[in-house]
C-alpha cells in the first residue's frame, strides 16, 4: 500500500522520490507505462510517496482519461485520506496541537469534508481558522457548505476567515452569495465589513 508523507519537511531521499516518479508515470502518454506505475503503486507492500507524488495523484483521480489509473488514483487517494483523518483523529484525542500538521496534508489531498470537518469542530479556534482558510484556498465548491456553516463560530477571527474564503465565490455561486448577505448581519464590524467587500 502506498504511504503518504505529508507535510514534507525534508526530502527522504531515494525513497521518496520513486515514489513520486511512480506518481508522475500515471500522466505519461504511453499506456503501458501508467499501467504499470499503477500496478507497482497499488500492489506494493510499501511505497513512499511526498507531496509532489500526492499531488499527481490527485491530479491522475480527476483527470486522467485512462479509467484504470483513474480507479487506482481514487483508492490510494481514499486510503490516504482515511490515513491523514486517522493522524489528526488520534492527535485530537491526546490534545496534541501538532494536529494542525494534518490541515495541510488533508489540504494537499483536496480532502473539502474532512477540512470542513476540523473548521467546525476543532476544540482550538486556531486549528478550524487554519482549515477554513484552507478550505478557501481549494479549487472545490464542496467547501462552500462548511465555509457557510462557520460562519456561526463562537470566534470572530474564524468567521473573517470564513467570510473571506467563501468571497472567492461570491460573484458565481449563489450559495456563497446567499451566506455572504447573511453575515452582513454579523454581530462584528469587522466581519461585516469583510462581507460587503466580498460582495462588491
Amino acid at each position: 500500500m502506498t504511504v503518504i508523507d505529508l507535510p514534507v519537511h525534508q526530502s527522504h531521499g531515494p525513497a521518496e522520490e520513486a515514489g513520486n516518479r511512480l506518481a508522475r508515470a500515471l500522466a505519461d502518454p504511453d499506456a503501458q507505462v501508467r499501467h504499470a506505475a499503477a500496478g507497482a503503486l497499488i500492489d506494493e507492500r510499501e511505497v513512499l510517496v511526498g507531496e509532489e507524488g500526492v499531488r499527481a495523484l490527485v491530479q491522475a483521480e480527476s483527470g486522467s482519461a485512462d479509467p484504470y489509473v483513474r480507479a487506482v488514483a481514487a483508492e490510494l487517494v481514499r486510503a490516504m485520506r482515511a490515513a491523514a483523518w486517522e493522524i489528526y483523529a488520534q492527535a485530537l484525542d491526546r490534545g496534541d496541537d501538532a494536529r494542525a500538521e494534518t490541515v495541510r496534508g488533508l489540504a494537499v489531498l483536496r480532502a473539502a469534508p474532512e477540512l470542513g470537518e476540523i473548521a467546525l469542530t476543532d476544540p482550538d479556534w486556531r486549528v478550524r481558522q487554519k482549515a477554513a482558510a484552507t478550505l478557501g484556498a481549494m479549487d472545490s465548491r464542496s467547501a462552500i457548505g462548511p465555509l457557510t456553516s462557520v460562519l456561526e463560530d463562537d470566534i470572530v477571527a474564524v468567521r473573517r476567515t470564513a467570510v473571506r474564503a467563501l468571497g472567492r465565490w461570491a460573484a458565481d455561486r449563489h450559495y456563497a452569495r446567499t451566506a455572504l448577505t447573511g453575515a452582513l448581519d454579523d454581530p462584528d464590524a469587522g466581519v461585516r465589513t469583510e462581507a460587503r467587500w466580498a460582495l462588491a
